[in-house]
């Protein structure tokens, strides 16, 4: 099971949208994944905490020892696939 983070400003809305679509994503090209929101001020104590693969946001991260990815294209639906290849490149 790969695990992936998701932050934003508030942990709410945004964050749980990209989640969502990361999962639904993720789903559709065979990959299980656990995906947890959290907010940003919040993300660097849950990495260290469940060591994600991945940290995606919509928003300016801290600097962490995984890799990152800006997902706002998730949000925009601009470039999407780019961002979602990402994803998956890193999981796989």
């Amino acid at each position: 099971m790969k695990k992936i983070v998701v932050a934003c400003g508030t942990g709410g809305v945004t964050s749980k949208n990209i989640a969502m679509k990361i999962e639904k994503y993720l789903k559709s090209k065979g990959v299980e994944a656990s995906v947890t929101t959290c907010r940003v001020l919040e993300v660097a104590d849950l990495v260290s905490q469940i060591h994600p693969d991945v940290v995606c946001s919509a928003t300016e991260l801290p600097p962490l020892d995984v890799p990152t990815i800006r997902a706002t294209a998730i949000l925009t639906g601009v470039g999407t696939e780019k961002v979602y290849q990402q994803i998956l490149d890193l999981v796989k």
